[in-house]
Formats: C-alpha cells, structure tokens, sequence
C-alpha cells in the first residue's frame, strides 16, 4: 500500500494559513502544550460554514486522489470521518 502523504498537519495547516495566517508550527510556539493537548484550540480559531465547507471539499478532493478512491461514497464510509473528526475547523454559528 502506497503510503499517504498528507499529514493531519498539512489538512490543519490549509485552514489555519487561508483563514488566520497562522500555522501549525506558529501555534506550538504561540500556545503551551496543556493548551493544545485538547480539541479546545481549535475555537481560538473559528471558521464560518462556507469556509469549513470550502476545506471540506479541498480535503475531501485532495485525499481521495492520494487514496486512489474514485468513489465518494465509499471514501465517506471508510475514511472521511476520522479525517473530519479529527482535523475540522471549529464552526461558528452565524
């Protein structure tokens, strides 16, 4: 199995650099370790719905080309999830 070459890094990094000019990096840096040992920073760094759903496709597009997936279907069942669990933006409610 060819193995993947995005990183939970780089999914967080394209939210975190188009909607806040920060990074991953800039984080570890700018928050102390207790602070990013939870899921609570990612409400530091709110998107709205379109922004979250404009990382959503881009991600979604991006991993099931690296996964060789062709159906949508399928990469939502076995994969997408987990990814979107994980590495989503914080949604504020407008």
């Amino acid at each position: 199995m060819k193995k993947i070459e995005t990183t939970r890094e780089d999914l967080l990094d394209w939210w975190l650099s188009k909607y806040h000019n920060t990074n991953v990096n800039e984080l570890i840096k700018k928050h102390t370790e207790q602070e990013l040992s939870t899921t609570d920073w990612f409400k530091l760094y709110p998107v709205t719905k379109e922004q979250e759903q404009e990382w959503v496709d881009w991600a979604k597009k991006k991993l099931m080309k690296e996964y060789k997936v062709s159906s949508k279907e399928i990469f939502d069942k076995a994969y997408w999830c987990w990814i979107y669990l994980d590495c989503s933006p914080y949604v504020i409610n407008n």
